[in-house]
């Protein structure tokens, strides 16, 4: 699903690219990858209570919505968390690659050991879409942080366990992707394996691991609170 954002909270405002990896501690690869990949960044909207008439909590007081126009047809996941720590605040991404919009975004949290920086989830993100293809409205909520996880929640291929927070949602969501990296590891080692014996061993192995992302997945109501 991709989202239309409102005309009142477009910001649209291009970003200088250096910003996001001068002082990088990896500064060459990143540069690199910004200079290779990334033709322009642009702010376009800014979701908070003047432009969209919701209050804002303290852990979301606003979200902004970059836009990221790709030079070829991919973007390495170190470009958005670079973007991601130069913001302080949540954010959600819009790639525009060969014709195509992906909107995709980490879960950002105030870290518990530091009110100043910020927790990064893994990415999600919505399928690939037309540029030209018709989207759908913000969703209808109650503040900001509301809002956050409702688009998040879009983003994640897993439902939302009954009271399950966002943050909770994630953490889930991250246990899946590693037993999903899991399956496909033994995956190739099985079928690279002439000995049968060993083939069955993986097998096993195979079935206890999906077994735990089934469990993992099943949850026991698809609404849950932000």
């Amino acid at each position: 699903m991709l989202y239309r954002f409102p005309t009142a909270a477009k910001f649209d405002r291009v970003l200088n690219k250096e910003r996001f990896y001068a002082g990088a501690r990896n500064n060459r690869k990143l540069k690199s990858l910004f200079t290779d990949q990334v033709a322009r960044i642009r702010w376009s909207h800014k979701l908070s209570p003047a432009t969209l008439n919701i209050p804002a909590t303290p852990d979301v007081p606003e979200i902004e919505v970059i836009q990221i126009q790709c030079s070829g047809s991919e973007l390495d996941p170190a470009v958005l968390m670079a973007i991601d720590k130069a913001i302080p605040n949540p954010t959600i991404h819009e790639v525009h690659a060969g014709g195509r919009v992906q909107q995709t975004a980490a879960f950002k949290r105030s870290s518990e050991a530091d009110a100043k920086a910020w927790v990064i989830s893994h990415y999600v993100a919505s399928s690939w879409r037309a540029a030209d293809a018709s989207r759908s409205p913000l969703p209808q909520s109650l503040n900001l942080a509301n809002l956050y996880a409702s688009l998040l929640r879009s983003m994640i291929d897993i439902p939302a366990d009954k009271g399950e927070t966002l943050r909770a949602h994630f953490e889930r969501h991250g246990q899946i992707l590693a037993l999903r990296r899991e399956v496909e590891q033994i995956t190739k080692k099985m079928n690279a394996e002439k000995q049968l014996n060993r083939k069955v061993e993986w097998n096993a192995q195979l079935r206890g691991i999906q077994q735990k992302i089934q469990e993992l997945i099943q949850p026991t109501s698809q609404e849950a609170d932000a």
